[in-house]
């Protein structure tokens, strides 16, 4: 997602309401996923399994959204995953297709708080950190978009206006955010 017309401009196809399979993946399905399995998760997604790893939860996603009334449409291949570093952390930042809805995400990122530099760091009790990066609006004001967190105990966290809606300003402003 590099192209920053993305926000500014309002589509005819753009919703104040976000899509099911959109929403539940970002908000509700790779989070639990993440929370109960941080090291794990991370690790799949930086793996060659990542691709069936992502398919599978979609599965379940559209069968969540279509026993809602609520179906729609996210594929594999409209997501992608960037491995690497946010600060002195391991993450994996997923984008997301370009969001319609307000509170859809255009990233997340999941950060596992694990000290790359000791001998032996321990995955099996290093913390995560999950962030979006989500479309927001303002009344009478143009679109934008809003960094939030979601915690381990279920709380979403709104930090308000969120950088522009590219990768490197996502990361870079999560890296900001762990290194506190």
């Amino acid at each position: 997602m590099s192209d920053p017309d993305d926000l500014e401009e309002h589509d005819a196809g753009d919703d104040i309401e976000p899509r099911c399979p959109h929403y539940t993946f970002a908000h509700v399905a790779l989070r639990s996923v993440a929370f109960r399995h941080p090291a794990g998760c991370l690790g799949v997604l930086a793996s060659p399994d990542a691709h069936a790893f992502l398919a599978d939860l979609l599965r379940s996603v559209d069968e969540h959204c279509r026993e809602m009334g609520r179906p729609g449409q996210l594929a594999v291949d409209d997501l992608n995953v960037h491995r690497g570093r946010c600060g002195d952390y391991p993450c994996a930042v997923v984008e997301m297709p370009r969001p319609r809805g307000i509170t859809e995400a255009f990233f997340v990122a999941l950060v596992l708080l694990v000290d790359m530099s000791a001998d032996e760091p321990d995955f099996d009790h290093a913390a995560l950190r999950y962030f979006t990066l989500e479309k927001g609006a303002m009344l009478g004001g143009p679109p934008r978009t809003v960094l939030c967190e979601w915690t381990a105990d279920g709380s979403h966290v709104n930090y308000g206006d969120g950088p522009p809606a590219e990768l490197g300003a996502f990361v870079d402003k999560v890296a900001e955010m762990v290194s506190r």
